[in-house]
């Protein structure tokens, strides 16, 4: 059995969710390495083979209405849900916090907060987002998250060669970039915001960890955690998982091995910060079918860069 994630190169329940519910009916899935298109994987994706799908999602309202048919099927699953209250000039076609915050409401009625994890990532500090917007706004969403979620996932915005060319065109932003310091003079400035925000989730029952974030935040309260995680997965489904470190992702990170059914570049959010943004044919899904076997047909954009 292999866990599935979906994913973390787009945004499969925002923009895929038909095709993502027709290649579960097939029972299999076309998924192109995203350094070697012509490299292609088939992954069975019948109920039996797949211990838990993780979603990841900005808008997972096209989802909600099949989350009760899927659990139904077979398919046991957990979401993480992305929710920053970032202004328009960093996510410019995210939906409002007021209407995630409502599907997230939909969702835990549905499958319980167990099942649900918040993300407040990346953080962004800047000239447009200082600290005390960022502790304003995390407080503002996990006052309205309680009881909804118990966990919340928090991580640096990296700044990486694609991104740097989007800011430098972005209008009076200057970012922290916590790579351009050094850790020790890096933690002095993001510490305490980090500090900050494990005070105000505890005073709502929210544990805040980190996600794949190279920095020690554990002295300042928010310890590291693996997204997506073997030994949750097992507590919650009754599985028994490997729960070795997958060797693909990025140094800091401690998710557990799983098989991502994404294709870079198809996200159509925009958001500025993103290492992931592709060409505009991909994100008006243009080389998208809803019967196909992978979720594009064209090779993933040249913009795409590798996290790790």
């Amino acid at each position: 059995m292999h866990i599935i994630s979906a994913s973390r190169r787009t945004d499969i329940p925002a923009f895929y969710t038909p095709w993502l519910l027709e290649r579960l009916r097939a029972g299999h899935v076309e998924v192109p390495n995203p350094f070697n298109p012509h490299q292609v994987r088939r992954v069975d994706l019948r109920p039996q083979a797949v211990a838990g799908i993780v979603f990841w999602s900005k808008d997972p309202r096209p989802l909600l209405p099949h989350v009760a048919d899927l659990d139904r099927r077979g398919y046991t699953s957990l979401f993480h849900i992305t929710l920053t209250a970032l202004p328009a000039p960093l996510e410019p076609r995210v939906p409002p916090p007021e209407e995630i915050l409502a599907a997230v409401e939909e969702l835990a009625d549905k499958i319980g907060p167990q099942r649900l994890i918040w993300r407040f990532d990346p953080i962004v500090l800047s000239s447009l987002t200082p600290e005390e917007r960022i502790i304003s706004a995390f407080a503002s969403l996990a006052e309205a998250l309680q009881g909804k979620v118990r966990h919340c996932v928090i991580s640096f915005a990296r700044y990486y060669r694609q991104v740097q060319a989007r800011l430098r065109r972005a209008p009076a932003l200057e970012v922290f970039d916590p790579d351009r310091h050094d850790a020790a003079e890096a933690l002095k400035r993001l510490g305490p915001l980090a500090a900050a925000l494990a005070r105000e989730g505890a005073r709502r029952d929210l544990e805040v960890v980190s996600c794949a974030e190279p920095l020690d935040l554990s002295p300042f309260g928010v310890r590291p955690a693996a997204c997506i995680d073997a030994a949750l997965l097992g507590e919650l489904f009754g599985v028994d998982l490997p729960r070795r470190k997958d060797g693909g992702q990025r140094l800091a990170c401690r998710c557990s091995k799983s098989i991502d059914i994404g294709i870079y570049g198809t996200c159509r959010h925009g958001c500025l910060y993103c290492y992931a943004r592709g060409d505009s044919a991909l994100t008006r899904g243009l080389h998208h079918d809803p019967r196909a076997t992978r979720l594009v047909t064209k090779a993933a954009p040249r913009e795409v860069e590798n996290p790790g």
